[in-house]
């Protein structure tokens, strides 16, 4: 029992920054259709927008999150301007999309290691106040991270499919052409989509880097996890990538209490992988 209870609690909290990754990634997914692997220099740079602002402009690190996540949501759009939308106005097929994405992201990395260094950047972390719940303890930070999932799911879901722009998404993404005749300017929706993805990303990526410091890295090492979880959720559904999210928490979250972290990531990507066997092996 005691396993079971560490594990939800203590996945559902380190699946937050998963959680916010997924929902921004699966919604540029969606509408695009191919795997940006560029996505993971949106959450790299959220952390260290987060650490300018925190630690060069003076800014409290709450205080930081803000400008930081919608930065990140800018450059998601400068990327779909500089890079993407050229190639979808072209016609570029998703295999050379996908190439083109890990090609801007090597190029973002390495743009940043050449101007700010490969060193870890640290935050002015707040003060870290500590709770307990049943025998499971958490900080601040980590609380904070939560509430502020919930909040994002929570708009995020009302915006894909309780308003308008969410059926002009889902029509664009299901049917461009009938979509335009319908009057829909699929570039305005193109922007307004990569932006929130790139804020979420960028979210991910504050959280991200004050739990395990920033690093040039971090977004490249969340991308396959990302893209994994996006997947088995199914295209486009933001719902999925939230349960997936929070199931990859709590089943890493069991491995590393009994054994080592390394595990539950070989463990991880081994059950994703057979999901994918399994779903593939049913259409079949």
């Amino acid at each position: 029992m005691w396993l079971i209870r560490d594990s939800v609690f203590i996945g559902i909290l380190q699946a937050s920054p998963l959680i916010l990754a997924a929902m921004g990634f699966t919604l540029i997914f969606y509408l695009n259709g191919f795997i940006n692997f560029a996505y993971g220099e949106s959450i790299t740079y959220g952390a260290y927008f987060a650490a300018m602002f925190n630690v060069m402009f003076g800014f409290g690190f709450y205080l930081s999150i803000v400008p930081a996540a919608l930065l990140a949501g800018a450059l998601s759009v400068a990327t779909y301007f500089l890079f993407f939308q050229p190639a979808l106005k072209r016609g570029v097929r998703s295999t050379e999309l996908i190439i083109l994405s890990i090609g801007v992201s090597f190029m973002l990395r390495y743009g940043l290691v050449l101007f700010v260094g490969a060193e870890n950047i640290y935050v002015d972390e707040p003060p870290i106040a500590y709770f307990s719940f049943l025998g499971v303890g958490a900080t601040n930070l980590q609380l904070v991270a939560l509430v502020l999932v919930l909040v994002v799911v929570f708009n995020l879901y009302w915006v894909v499919y309780r308003t308008g722009f969410g059926e002009v998404v889902r029509g664009l993404a299901n049917n461009k052409e009938l979509a335009m005749v319908s009057g829909i300017n699929p570039h305005k929706v193109s922007v307004s989509v990569w932006f929130l993805g790139g804020v979420a990303g960028g979210l991910s990526g504050v959280f991200s880097g004050v739990f395990a410091l920033a690093n040039p890295l971090m977004g490249w090492n969340l991308i396959l996890i990302t893209v994994m979880v996006s997947i088995v959720a199914g295209v486009g559904s933001v719902k999925g990538a939230l349960v997936v999210s929070i199931i990859a928490g709590m089943l890493t979250a069991a491995v590393t209490l009994v054994s080592k972290p390394l595990y539950a990531e070989v463990i991880l990507l081994s059950s994703f992988i057979g999901v994918l066997w399994y779903r593939g092996g049913r259409l079949r």
